[in-house]
């Protein structure tokens, strides 16, 4: 009984908070006449990653008066945003890339040939895909690390409910982005079950916001690595102007840094200094 009540909030609060995001979204495009462009724009990704933020927040504080809770029980005390775990996992998050890069450059697969952009360009690309990136760090670690997470683990107990998330979090990239391969929906999975692993040593979200946000904004606008999510290519106003040359086991290829091979071992390295350098909390299965 105590799963089936975990595993049914659970879908009740997915499939209503995309839902309402989804309504949010057909508002807005067919209201104001949008029409979003092909491809990743920061003009379009603000738009749909603040409408999915308002979505799962307002989900967030639904369910936190519903159980007569309050939403750091779901990791999120918002007496801490942005504050000095925010700071570890947006330095973790950039360091994760960089390292990447590193190795795949030292593969002879990596080049830096100098800026993409330059001035006021460069200026209001590395601002306006920052914010871009802190929603969306906001949105998926709410979607996948906040309230599903802590009901989840109330039923099957953390690990068990870390590994579904996880799982579910690697299957939704390989299975909605084209060109796709296993080591991506692999890499991914265990990004995300790294992320778990942060809020049950640091004790919520924070960490983790902050980790997704600079991994993504290093990778996607700093070094300007494709995506598949992007039809497999670069932004197109990242700052550095990069290319990568070799075998897609080494680069990526299309889906990115994070398909390298070399990921795994920056993923061992992540999980080793979690363990060793982050004590752990109080987080509890009864949140």
């Amino acid at each position: 009984m105590k799963v089936l009540s975990a595993a049914g909030r659970f879908l009740l609060f997915v499939i209503g908070a995309l839902t309402v995001q989804g309504v949010l979204q057909w508002l807005v495009i067919t209201g104001l006449h949008y029409k979003p462009a092909r491809g990743w724009t920061a003009g379009d990704l603000l738009l749909s990653e603040s409408i999915g933020v308002l979505a799962l927040f307002a989900a967030t504080l639904i369910a936190a008066r519903l159980e007569r809770r309050g939403t750091a029980d779901y990791g999120l005390p918002l007496r801490a945003a942005f504050g000095k775990r925010w700071w570890e996992g947006m330095l973790w998050g950039a360091l994760a890339p960089l390292a990447v890069f590193a190795m795949i450059g030292a593969a002879g697969g990596a080049y830096v040939d100098g800026l993409a952009l330059h001035g006021a360009a460069l200026a209001r690309a590395a601002v306006v895909w920052l914010v871009v990136m802190i929603l969306l760090g906001l949105f998926e670690e709410l979607l996948f690390r906040g309230y599903p997470l802590a009901v989840l683990a109330r039923g099957i107990g953390f690990w068990p409910a870390a590994i579904v998330l996880s799982i579910f979090f690697g299957a939704l990239h390989y299975f909605t982005k084209p060109m796709e391969n296993w080591v991506d929906a692999a890499t991914v999975g265990l990004i995300g079950l790294f992320l778990c692993f942060s809020v049950l040593r640091t004790g919520d979200l924070w960490f983790a916001i902050g980790f997704h946000t600079a991994f993504d904004y290093v990778a996607l606008n700093v070094l300007g690595a494709p995506n598949t999510g992007n039809e497999g290519k670069p932004i197109a106003d990242h700052v550095l102007a990069t290319h990568f040359t070799g075998p897609d086991w080494a680069t990526g290829g299309p889906r990115g840094i994070e398909a390298s091979a070399f990921m795994f071992i920056v993923l061992v390295a992540l999980f080793a200094a979690m363990a060793l350098g982050k004590r752990g909390t109080d987080y509890s299965t009864n949140r």
